[in-house]
């Protein structure tokens, strides 16, 4: 059943209609049954009077007019009082009053005609019950019992911190921390943690009693340091910068492959450029280089580039030339000290005991035959000389 049986409507989901609010399954309303009309007597018409014979001298008057009959008074007919449909009764709802009678324009009644079923009228809502207000209620704002005042908020007490244990955290991560750095700065700092320029090197040396120095293979190279000596003063330095180096024989300047001179001075053995040498015709083995330092020093390291480690357009001049495989180390005191080298265009350190001097005295003790192939030089040659000190009390 899609449509209501009462109006006529859509039906929707619901159990009632929403067009007349009969319910779904209901039967039809049936209309109440009409009331009989009463009979209403026929208006019986008066008798005119005849008219009284005239005579016939005298004139006759003449007759009054004579109003028209009034019809007598209608009674209306009673109205019917229309009665809501069962399912949309409301006990709460206003009670529907009837419409008033109306006098009909003619006396003739027309035939009544059967009344349809219409829409039923919605029954009227009640108002609303409005809440009464307690007696005793505030209904008007008031700001000075609703809003707090000044002087009480500025009284509060101050706001402590609150007490935790994170800040032990804190203090105790910043506090590591700190240990930490000092740490790393005294390690850095102290003066036996003295790193080779080359850490690959695996030269070394001893000293024994007499004071002269024999090769250890296979462990860096070091000597003892004495407890006792001279340490100098101010941080340590190059003091092989601005010496004046004493050598056997320089070979004679040449010329490179774009044309270039190419000299080889004493003094370039301290320019701090490995690219540049000085070297000497032949097999220099048992010559001495005196470096003359420009102040009195306290030395801690000394060492060398035992070649010409200078590269150009693919060509490594290193193992083109003589390598020096063995020097030793003389200051003005006559200590000694033996260094080895390995085959390897770096600088290569020995750690020494302090020693106070002015002039160190290189003595060359072995050294490798000269490159081979159509590039091979009969040169002995050393980049770098390096002697790392103090400047002497």
């Amino acid at each position: 059943m899609d449509r209501c049986v009462a109006c006529g409507a859509e039906l929707g989901v619901g159990r009632f209609c929403l067009n007349c609010g009969h319910p779904v399954g209901a039967p039809a309303p049936t209309p109440p049954p009409e009331p009989a009309p009463e009979p209403r007597p026929e208006p019986t018409p008066e008798p005119t009077p005849e008219p009284s014979p005239r005579p016939t001298a005298e004139p006759a008057p003449t007759p009054a007019p004579v109003p028209p009959p009034v019809p007598p008074p209608v009674r209306p007919m009673p109205a019917r009082p229309v009665a809501p449909p069962a399912q949309a009764a409301d006990p709460v709802a206003a009670p529907v009053t009837p419409p008033a009678a109306t006098t009909p324009a003619t006396p003739t009644r027309r035939p009544s005609l059967p009344k349809l079923p219409g829409r039923p009228k919605r029954p009227a809502r009640p108002e609303r019950a409005t809440r009464e207000r307690p007696p005793g209620r505030r209904t008007a704002w008031d700001p000075d019992e609703e809003l707090l005042p000044y002087e009480e908020v500025d009284g509060l007490e101050p706001d402590y911190p609150v007490h935790g244990r994170a800040w032990i955290a804190w203090v105790a991560g910043a506090a590591l921390l700190v240990g930490l750095v000092l740490v790393l700065l005294q390690v850095f700092a102290t003066d036996d943690e003295d790193v080779a320029a080359d850490p690959g090197s695996t030269d070394s040396a001893s000293v024994d009693p007499s004071g002269t120095s024999e090769p250890d293979p296979g462990s860096e190279e070091t000597a003892p340091a004495s407890n006792e000596g001279p340490t100098g003063t101010g941080p340590r330095i190059q003091l092989a910068t601005g010496a004046t180096f004493v050598v056997p024989d320089t070979a004679p300047p040449t010329q490179d492959f774009d044309g270039t001179t190419v000299a080889y001075d004493a003094s370039q053995m301290g320019d701090g450029n490995p690219s540049t040498a000085w070297r000497t015709e032949g097999d220099a083995t048992g010559e001495t280089i005196t470096v003359a330092l420009t102040e009195p020093g306290v030395v801690y390291r000394v060492g060398l580039v035992n070649g010409y480690s200078k590269q150009v357009e693919g060509v490594d001049w290193y193992p083109n030339n003589r390598r020096i495989l063995a020097v030793t180390w003389t200051f003005d005191d006559g200590s000694t000290l033996a260094q080895t080298f390995a085959e390897r265009p770096g600088l290569q350190m020995l750690k020494v005991p302090p020693v106070e001097t002015r002039t160190v005295t290189i003595t060359l003790d072995s050294v490798t035959p000269p490159g081979t192939g159509n590039l091979g030089r009969d040169y002995t040659a050393i980049s770098e000389v390096s002697v790392i000190g103090r400047s002497a009390d």
